[in-house]
């Protein structure tokens, strides 16, 4: 047995014996914190090997333990049996870890002393951390599933005359309507993203969600991007829209990466987006362009994703949810693609058309 292990004065076993078998790591110490016992505990827990805590202070181990402190947790034995402490310990390598300290008033000679113990909770402490942070979590998808419900009930009630009037817009060119309808279909759309909104509180207790600034960047008119890792599909495709549709810049790419990269170059007002790519498919691209638009505060162009196979869930739910986006399967006929792509045109630029 080391130094860092002392008897009492007179030496008594068992009390040796049941400072031993004390789980925490207990220190004894004169009124002014010189520890004067320790247990076996105490030199594991702070790693002191042959030197030993005695004669140090327990001031040395507690991090911001001053003799203030001391004076307080004193001063409050008077009345309490214990004062409970939470705070860093450290050990003797300058490690630390996080430490709940019971500080107790005891009598073992003349003098009075103060009893020491203190426990790692560190595990406990990130497990209390996991335990917060998943209840957080817990609240936040309580509110994105009451908002998400409350919101499909809203779109269901008015997505069909909200289509209407915007169909009616677009047969009579009616520019004064078009804006507004546009924010419309932005907000909701906004609301249906499964994730957290903040909120604008008021005088008061009123709040409301705060949706996206409005007033985004535009596209870059009449520019078109075709997507299609099939060389003779994209010249064929730029062919035969170049030929119908003047005045149309149209640039290609050959996968989603080289979309994502010219998009954030020209910021185009239409893709034509294949689905099934190599190096980024069709999928990942459109949302690294949603990303993009709402980094940047850019209108979202009009996507048209075209493609033999069955376009994956998200992709669908984009098409289903937002007016903007359709999907053409392979094969499709050039009148057919043309029509589409001149009617996301046209509506582009009824849409920005300054009133008169």
């Amino acid at each position: 047995m080391t130094d860092t292990i002392r008897l009492s004065a007179a030496g008594n076993s068992l009390f040796d014996e049941l400072l031993q078998s004390v789980y925490e790591a207990i220190f004894i110490t004169s009124v002014h914190g010189e520890i004067v016992i320790a247990n076996s505990r105490a030199e594991e827990l702070f790693l002191f090997g042959n030197t030993g805590p005695i004669g140090r202070n327990i001031s040395d181990l507690i991090s911001g333990f001053s003799d203030e402190i001391l004076q307080n947790v004193i001063g409050s034995l008077q009345e309490q049996k214990h004062v409970l402490l939470d705070a860093a310990c450290v050990r003797r390598d300058g490690a630390t870890f996080s430490g709940e300290i019971a500080a107790h008033r005891i009598h073992m000679g003349p003098e009075p002393q103060l009893c020491f113990s203190i426990r790692d909770v560190t595990a406990r402490a990130e497990a209390e951390a996991k335990l917060e942070r998943a209840r957080e979590e817990l609240i936040r998808a309580e509110k994105i599933k009451a908002r998400m419900e409350t919101i499909t009930t809203l779109a269901h009630e008015i997505n069909n005359p909200l289509q209407m009037l915007m169909s009616m817009v677009e047969a009579d060119g009616n520019v004064r309507y078009a804006a507004p309808l546009n924010r419309i279909f932005a907000v909701m759309q906004e609301l249906r993203l499964q994730e957290e909104l903040k909120t604008l509180k008021y005088a008061g207790t009123a709040q409301r969600y705060e949706i996206p600034d409005a007033n985004v960047a535009p596209s870059q008119g009449r520019s078109l991007l075709i997507v299609d890792n099939e060389v003779t599909l994209r010249r064929f495709f730029q062919s035969i829209i170049g030929a119908k549709l003047q005045n149309l810049r149209i640039d290609t790419a050959a996968d989603g990466r080289e979309a994502v990269a010219a998009f954030r170059a020209k910021h185009h007002a239409v893709i034509i987006m294949d689905i099934a790519m190599p190096i980024m498919d069709g999928e990942q691209a459109f949302h690294e362009i949603k990303k993009v638009c709402k980094q940047n505060k850019w209108e979202m162009p009009a996507v048209i994703f075209c493609t033999g196979y069955t376009p994956p869930a998200s992709i669908r739910e984009a098409v289903q949810n937002e007016q903007l986006h359709c999907y053409l399967p392979k094969p499709v006929t050039g009148d057919v693609l043309v029509s589409t792509v001149k009617n996301r045109l046209e509506f582009y630029e009824l849409s920005h058309e300054k009133a008169k």
